[in-house]
């Protein structure tokens, strides 16, 4: 009996080592498995929400998303918590990947505690009755179903960075992906009212919102239905900040730190010197454009009247997407005629709120950035250094050049359009009209008189706002205000006898002013290359479409009217254009130009005539 008992025993613990040493042996390739179904229910879950929100779909269909999305969350908190069981440092995995956890953990109260709430919530007749109750479940599910997907995202685009990959590349690759992404959502079924768009329309409004241009094919207010509008407002919003600006921002939210690799990147990309102020400064970057836009958005909802729209949720949402399109200089507007609409065209708070909102976006996050840091040490009085308490030579660049050109502008549009388009309205509304289209010239798109009356002088006039532009670090395109100042002190350098410019007691490096007349230099180019051809393509007026390409390469979005009666050819044109003034004709040589290593000798000098 006791060696029965004994053999027993030892039976017993051999089994219950067995399972432990099974885990032991095949760890790597459980996680390795975990890791492959976690890639396939994130696939299932964004197939979920784009068939249930791009694609019509009756009860029955319903009903089956409705079991998808239950079968999604379960094995994300199964996998999940199998995934946590299988690491040897628990603690180590808790502290890196703490905001999995708490989705997990969320997923799991999601999962048990709707039915008692419902039980407990009244069903009759009035806010919370069973058909809204069940909505809002429906809607909570999927964003469940979302919510695991955001850290692996974040986790494979800061991954990608630290790839030996130039960081123009990186901001063309992005682009190009985000724009394809875009064209894929337009085209869903119920992005739009009625009839579907083309390929190649829908790249087309694609990139001219992720450009931050605001050139239509259709008409924006009519054509796309609410969730048209959404994938048209979110992808303005990233390509106005940039996708590895958002990224870096929201990774750092969640806890997770850059690489130096990543920094190296981010460096190049946003211009900043001081590798140890990345992080500080995307932040700083981030929550400026929130806020700004929160404010903008907040204002126009106080100056728009209330009976030009059906209920407050449509007008909160008007608000919101004129003031992230404004900032962002997009020029998109969710009525036929632009802001040429009476809601707009005469509402004089709403327009000084729209060119403010245009104006600080456009003159760059290095300029808001720097004016904000010598506001806090004047007000605060800080005891910080001098050089935290002035502007930098390149803010006062761009806030003089900016001056003159909004000075300049108005007084141009004023003068050219004051007995024409403008001859029906008493000075302050010309005056405000003629600020009004200075500032919107300069990237922003919006307009509020025709622009196919204006006369040709001005058409001409106002293309050379819109190719210079708004300021480098800014959410505007053109050649930009600082290329045209350079470019502008250098002729006067020369003339004056100079061999170098000299600015505010500071002398401005060489490879400025090269990259100055280089830009300058290839839009130019450019615009007559693409004009050339367009004319043998596109029987239209010269300046309607001379207008049309500046208007793509300094990604403005004003036009006389033109682009929708492009030909198939003509838009792809106009859709490249839009694509390489968004991310600069320099940065995309740069990107697409293999780089050669630095010569370690110097040939002799030898002069050449240039006159």
């Amino acid at each position: 009996m006791a060696k029965r008992l004994l053999f027993i025993k030892s039976s017993t613990q051999k089994d219950s080592t067995v399972a432990p040493r099974f885990i032991e042996q095949n760890q790597e390739r459980l996680l390795k498995w975990i890791r492959s179904s976690l890639l396939l229910l994130a696939i299932l879950a964004v197939v979920s929400i784009i068939t249930d929100y791009g694609f019509p779909h009756d009860t029955e269909t319903t009903y089956w998303l409705q079991r998808l999305d239950f079968f999604i969350l379960t094995g994300f908190l199964g996998l999940g918590c199998a995934r946590l069981i299988l690491e040897e440092d628990k603690l180590q995995y808790a502290k890196d990947h703490w905001i999995d956890l708490v989705i997990l953990v969320l997923i799991l109260l999601h999962l048990i505690l709707p039915l008692p709430i419902s039980n407990l919530l009244p069903t009759h007749d009035g806010l919370l009755n069973l058909e809204s109750l069940t909505r809002f479940y429906i809607i909570l599910t999927q964003f469940f179903v979302l919510l695991p997907l955001i850290p692996p995202f974040l986790r494979y685009s800061q991954k990608l960075m630290t790839y030996n990959i130039q960081p123009t590349m990186l901001i063309l690759v992005s682009f190009a992906i985000l724009i394809l992404i875009g064209a894929l959502l337009l085209l869903l079924p119920r992005a739009t009212v009625s009839q579907p768009l083309s390929f190649v329309d829908a790249l087309f409004m694609s990139t001219s919102a992720v450009c931050v241009t605001g050139l239509i094919v259709v008409d924006t207010a009519t054509y796309f239905t609410t969730l048209g509008h959404t994938i048209l407002l979110v992808l303005m919003q990233i390509g106005g900040l940039g996708i590895m600006t958002l990224t870096t921002f929201f990774a750092y939210i969640l806890g997770s730190d850059a690489k130096l690799k990543e920094y190296s990147a981010m460096k190049d990309l946003l211009g900043e010197e001081n590798l140890g102020k990345i992080r500080q400064t995307v932040i700083q970057i981030a929550l400026t454009t929130f806020v700004i836009e929160f404010l903008g958005a907040i204002s126009l909802y106080g100056f728009l009247p209330p009976h030009s729209f059906d209920s407050h949720k449509e007008k909160l949402f008007f608000s919101i997407f004129h003031a992230i399109s404004a900032f962002c200089n997009a020029g998109f507007a969710l009525k036929t005629d632009n802001l040429m609409d009476t809601t707009f065209r005469y509402n004089e708070g709403a327009l000084l709120t729209v060119m403010s909102l245009i104006v600080l976006g456009g003159i760059g996050f290095p300029v808001l950035s720097n004016m904000g840091s010598v506001l806090y040490a004047k007000v605060f009085n800080q005891k910080g250094s001098w050089a935290s308490k002035r502007l930098t030579v390149h803010s006062k660049l761009v806030l003089i050049t900016t001056g003159l050109l909004l000075l300049v502008g108005t007084l141009g549009f004023y003068l050219l359009e004051t007995n024409k388009t403008l001859a029906e309205l008493p000075f302050h509304q010309k005056f405000l009209a003629a600020l009004f289209h200075s500032v919107s010239a300069r990237t922003a798109g919006f307009n509020t008189v025709d622009i196919g009356k204006l006369a040709t002088p001005t058409l001409f006039f106002m293309s050379l706002l819109m190719w210079i532009g708004a300021s480098p670090g800014s959410t505007g395109g053109g050649v930009k205000t600082t290329t045209a100042a350079l470019s502008l002190l250098n002729i006067i350098a020369i003339v004056s006898g100079k061999n170098r410019i000299e600015v505010f007691r500071k002398q401005v490096s060489t490879v400025a002013v090269i990259k100055a007349f280089s830009t300058m230099l290839l839009s130019i180019i450019y615009i007559a290359t693409v004009l050339f051809i367009l004319l043998i393509t596109e029987h239209l007026p010269l300046e309607s479409i001379a207008f049309e390409i500046v208007s793509a390469l300094g990604t403005v979005g004003l036009s006389t009217g033109i682009t929708s009666q492009l030909s198939t050819f003509g838009k792809i044109v106009i859709t490249i254009t839009m694509f390489f003034g968004r991310i600069g004709l320099l940065s995309t040589l740069i990107a697409l130009t293999k780089k050669r290593s630095i010569a370690r000798y110097r040939y002799t000098e030898e002069n050449v005539l240039v006159n």
